[in-house]
Parts: structure tokens; C-alpha cells; sequence
């Protein structure tokens, strides 16, 4: 899915809020490293130490702080984000509503008026999730795992650069699924406008269906359009638990090469026990922010097959 340009301006409108989420993620994110430094630290002092739970009673309060403070980031980024984009939305929707005034009705009978309502109802919510997940996503996919990469090339360098080398891996493999799944929402999106359209129309026309014996023939057709629409959602939702099947496999895979590396080492002496848990328990954060951006790249999708649509209307010059 491409950053289009347009609604790239729409976020200008909140990017005060944007910023404050990314910023809120990536702090939530760095606690993650605060973390397991604590947990390896810990488990190190009482399985190596000798020491007992009492001597690392503080650093266990510490670590419930950090997890407590995670926990209150996670919680405000995403506050953040739901008012970002319903800010951003709420823009929208009154712009294309004020174009259509000034297109008036000699344009709008020209136009289905059940496939105006879906794109100016449904299509404007779709996009709420670019805005809310998607796009801080794609900041925070980027500036969380480079923060992981800084941290631990120093303590360990064959491990960062395992890490290094199997990053891009989610990615491509979400580009390859993610066109599949674009043209399906696409098609998806299309399919709902037109059945929205043809209910629409039946409604507006129902007495005179009824009056010359027309209604079920109607229904069936509408049925039909109903099934096709059924269809399409299965096959995109099919492609989504591929694309998160893959990019999981993928991850878990990446870790494992992390795990086996350094098992092989710790088991040698080349690497110390405390080190060693820590990028341990790293590894996974690590990939975690990218798969989130493969999953909530899905969750975009349809909002931006809308954005076509109400751009075009927006474009339409009254």
C-alpha cells in the first residue's frame, strides 16, 4: 500500500497527535529494552548469584514500575491516536459534505445516491484505521527496532546482525501478500457501493416494485450482490491470515536463529549468561513492531480504496 500524497496532507490537520503517539509508542517501546535488561539482571543474580528473592526485591519493584509505565504508554498512544484520526476524519467528511452542496442536486442525480452515502459514511470510517493504526505504525516500525539495534550491537554484534539481516525479510514477504490483498479489498470495496446503490435504489422504488409485481425479482438480484459481496470479504479475509501466518512464521523463525546462536555460544563460554538472556528476550520485541505494521496494513486497506473515490468526488469541480 502506497503513501498517497493527499491523505498525507489530511494528516497535517493532527500531527500534533500523531507525533504524540509515535513518540508515547517509542517511549513504550525503550521500556520494553528497560525491561528485559531488569529480567536478565535479575534471573542472573539469583540463578548465577546465589542471591534470594529478598536481595532483588527492589529491582523487582523497579520492574513492575516499568511494566505499570508500559502499560500507561500503551494506553495514552492509543488515545492518542483514536482523536488523531477521528480529527482528521471529521475534516474530511465535512469538506466532501460541503462540496456536494455546492455540486448541488443537478449533479447528485446524475449519481447513486446509495453509493454517495457509503462513501461519504462508511468510506470516511474506513479510514480511521490508516490514521490510528497504520500510519504511526510505520514510524514506529522504524525508529523501535533501529533503538534495539543501537543497544545491542555493542553487547553482542553476531547477534544484532542476525537481527539485522532478517528485518527485512517481514516486509518483503508483506509487500508480496499485501498486493494480493489490495487488488481483493479493492474489488471488496467496489462490490459493497454497488449493493449499497442497488438496496438504496430498491428502497426508494419499493411501492412501485410492489404495485407492478416487480419485489421479488428485485430480491433475488439483490441476494445476488449480496453473495458476490460475501465472497470477496472471505477471499480478503483469507489473504489476511496468510499475510499474518507468513509474517509470524517468519518472526519466529528469525528468533529461533537468535536462540540457537546464542545457545551455542553461551554453551561455549563465548558469551556471557546476562548478555545473553537479555538479547534473548529482545528478540521478539524486536520483530514485534513489524509484524504489527504487516497486520494493521490490512486494517488500512479498505480506507484507502475509499480515498479514491472521495478524492474523485472532491475533484469534481461544482
Amino acid at each position: 500500500m502506497r503513501l498517497d500524497k493527499r491523505l498525507l496532507r489530511l494528516a497535517r490537520s493532527a500531527r500534533v497527535l500523531l507525533a504524540v503517539t509515535v513518540l508515547l509508542s517509542f517511549a513504550a517501546g525503550i521500556l520494553v529494552a528497560f525491561q528485559a535488561r531488569q529480567i536478565s539482571g535479575i534471573v542472573a543474580r539469583v540463578f548465577l548469584g546465589g542471591d534470594k528473592i529478598s536481595d532483588v526485591s527492589l529491582g523487582m519493584a523497579v520492574l513492575l514500575g516499568v511494566i505499570i509505565l508500559r502499560a500507561g504508554l500503551v494506553w495514552l498512544a492509543e488515545i492518542s491516536a483514536s482523536k488523531a484520526a477521528v480529527k482528521i476524519t471529521s475534516n474530511l467528511r465535512n469538506q466532501l459534505f460541503d462540496h456536494l452542496l455546492r455540486l448541488g442536486p443537478a449533479y447528485t442525480r446524475q449519481e447513486r445516491s446509495g453509493e454517495l452515502l457509503n462513501t461519504s459514511l462508511h468510506g470516511i470510517d474506513a479510514l480511521e484505521a490508516y490514521f490510528s493504526q497504520y500510519l504511526p505504525q510505520m514510524a514506529i516500525a522504524g525508529l523501535v527496532p533501529l533503538a534495539f539495534l543501537v543497544l545491542i550491537f555493542p553487547l553482542d554484534f553476531i547477534s544484532g546482525l542476525v537481527l539485522l539481516l532478517t528485518a527485512p525479510l517481514i516486509p518483503i514477504f508483506m509487500v508480496l501478500i499485501g498486493s494480493l490483498g489490495e487488488s481483493l479489498t479493492r474489488r471488496q470495496w467496489e462490490t459493497l457501493s454497488r449493493l449499497s446503490a442497488f438496496f438504496y435504489d430498491i428502497l426508494q422504488g419499493l411501492t412501485t416494485l410492489k404495485t407492478m409485481g416487480r419485489s421479488q425479482a428485485q430480491g433475488a438480484a439483490l441476494r445476488q450482490i449480496d453473495e458476490r459481496y460475501r465472497l470477496v470479504t472471505m477471499s480478503v479475509l483469507r489473504v489476511t491470515f496468510l499475510s499474518a501466518l507468513a509474517l509470524e512464521m517468519v518472526a519466529t523463525l528469525s528468533t529461533a536463529i537468535v536462540a540457537v546462536e546464542i545457545g551455542l555460544r553461551l554453551l561455549y563460554g563465548r558469551l556471557v549468561f546476562e548478555k545473553a538472556l537479555f538479547v534473548l528476550l529482545l528478540a521478539p520485541e524486536f520483530y514485534l513492531p513489524l509484524r504489527t505494521l504487516g497486520a494493521r496494513f490490512h486494517s488500512g486497506l479498505a480506507g484507502v480504496n475509499a480515498a479514491a473515490r472521495i478524492f474523485a468526488l472532491l475533484d469534481t469541480p461544482a
